[in-house]
């Protein structure tokens, strides 16, 4: 009889498993919520540093409350635990106070320099008020200048006087000469006639011309067209122009075409330098 066959041994019981522990997470960590007290801290530097610019209080102010509000924000949420820049908040806060209080500072001087603009203004409007009434030189005291035009609340000078002004600025238009002009410049049925104006700066400082504003006018206060003559150069045609600086003259050339049934009567000519800086000054006479 053989050796008996051997098998597998035979297994014994197997013990219950326990059960499986579950898998764990971390726990869940909230960012710190410090946007509001990085936002006051950067307004209210912005804010002071402008506040009390002139003309720029008003972005201060804005920007000073801003930030206050941010602060206020960024303290409340630095006690709750939410943000950790507690200190930022109330320094943003602070800067936010002092920008506001700044703000009040820039108003006024604001309102300073606005008053005291104005009150340059006035003054040289002040200075510049004249009503361009040169008075004449005793030996021109014969009734010469024209009654009518003394009457129009206005004095109206002779032709070759000078117009001053309390600045100093001086105007002399010369008498009207009549003048032969090219044939392409010239007009049938009318007399050209050219007047010179001299501007004479006896002011302190430069005086702009070039909106200087001549008009001119016939006897029965018509309007005189102006005319070009480039034939005879640029200068024959140039008017008032330019910055003279303290001392210096202008002299400007302008032609006239009036009617011929109107020739060798009377003109006028008004002058404006500058425009709205100084008033208007006018001169009347007989052309030549």
């Amino acid at each position: 009889m053989g050796p008996p066959l051997m098998g597998p041994p035979p297994m014994g019981p197997v013990p219950p498993m326990g059960p499986v522990p579950p898998m764990g997470f971390p726990p869940f960590v909230e960012s710190p919520r410090n946007g509001a007290g990085i936002a006051a801290l950067v307004l209210g530097l912005i804010g002071a540093s402008i506040a009390g610019v002139p003309f720029l209080f008003w972005a201060g102010a804005i920007l000073g409350v801003l930030a206050v509000v941010f602060g206020v924000v960024g303290i409340g949420r630095a006690r709750n635990g939410a943000a950790t820049n507690k200190t930022m908040a109330i320094v943003g806060t602070v800067f936010g106070g002092l920008a506001c209080a700044l703000a009040v500072v820039g108003l006024l001087l604001t309102v300073g320099v606005i008053d005291k603009v104005k009150k340059d203004i006035d003054e040289e409007e002040r200075k510049r008020d004249t009503t361009a009434s040169a008075p004449p030189s005793p030996s021109d005291e014969s009734g010469d200048l024209d009654e009518d035009r003394k009457s129009a609340d206005k004095l109206a000078l002779d032709f070759g006087k000078t117009a001053s002004y309390r600045d100093g600025l001086k105007v002399t238009v010369s008498r009207p000469e009549e003048v032969e002009l090219g044939k392409y410049a010239a007009k049938d049925g009318f007399v050209a006639y050219k007047v010179e104006i001299t501007v004479e700066n006896g002011t302190g400082k430069d005086v702009d011309l070039e909106l200087t504003q001549v008009k001119a006018r016939d006897g029965d206060g018509a309007g005189i067209e102006r005319t070009y003559d480039f034939s005879k150069g640029p200068t024959f045609n140039q008017g008032i122009k330019g910055r003279p600086h303290p001392g210096k003259s202008v002299t400007g050339t302008y032609i006239y075409l009036m009617p011929e049934k109107k020739a060798h009567d009377r003109m006028e000519i008004s002058v404006e330098p500058g425009v709205i800086t100084y008033k208007e000054a006018t001169w009347t006479g007989a052309v030549k």
